[in-house]
């Protein structure tokens, strides 16, 4: 396998490899960081490296150049020998971090408004629809995205000031 400086000017200029076949060419720059480059002129950044688990060396992809530029590509590559010194597997990480990304995309404030409308509808409580509305005017609008465990005390006195100022009515204390 070559080894040499990997520019983007020399990435673009990697030829396909022969019909059937794939080459691979590794940075001098970060070590383990290969490009393969197949038939059809796909080229893609791998780390090559001794994974827990395996004695061997092996290779796991970055990303595909285009998709992924050298720098990210490198930064990347110096990460997963960081986890790897640290006795942690790249890909077990990547899932660890979708996964929490995931959870906390379900914890939104939307979804748990959601559930909270099914509930009170599911119970028929007899303001259910204007409480439903409300909800969605003053509250899912300004936080739809956020997860719920973000939203403070503060986040909420000042939805209750803006409505106060635009002259509605105050229901604390009556």
């Amino acid at each position: 396998m070559s080894k040499k400086v990997l520019t983007d000017r020399a990435l673009k200029a990697l030829k396909r490899a022969k019909q059937g076949q794939r080459y691979e060419v590794a940075d001098a720059v970060v070590p383990g960081l290969i490009v393969r480059v197949t038939d059809k002129g796909t080229k893609t950044f791998a780390l090559v490296a001794r994974f827990p688990g395996s004695h061997n060396p092996t290779r796991r992809a970055l990303g595909e150049y285009g998709a992924m530029t050298l720098e990210l590509a490198r930064a990347e590559a110096r990460k997963w020998h960081e986890l790897l010194h640290r006795g942690v597997d790249p890909h077990a990480e990547r899932e660890r971090r979708r996964l929490a990304e995931a959870r906390r995309r379900e914890n939104s404030f939307v979804n748990v408004a959601e559930a909270y409308f099914a509930h009170i509808h599911r119970q028929g409580q007899r303001r259910a629809q204007e409480t439903e509305q409300d909800i969605r005017t003053e509250l899912v609008t300004r936080w739809a995205k956020r997860p719920i465990t973000e939203i403070t005390r503060y986040d909420l006195l000042a939805v209750i000031e803006a409505a106060l100022e635009r002259g509605a009515p105050c229901l604390i204390g009556q």
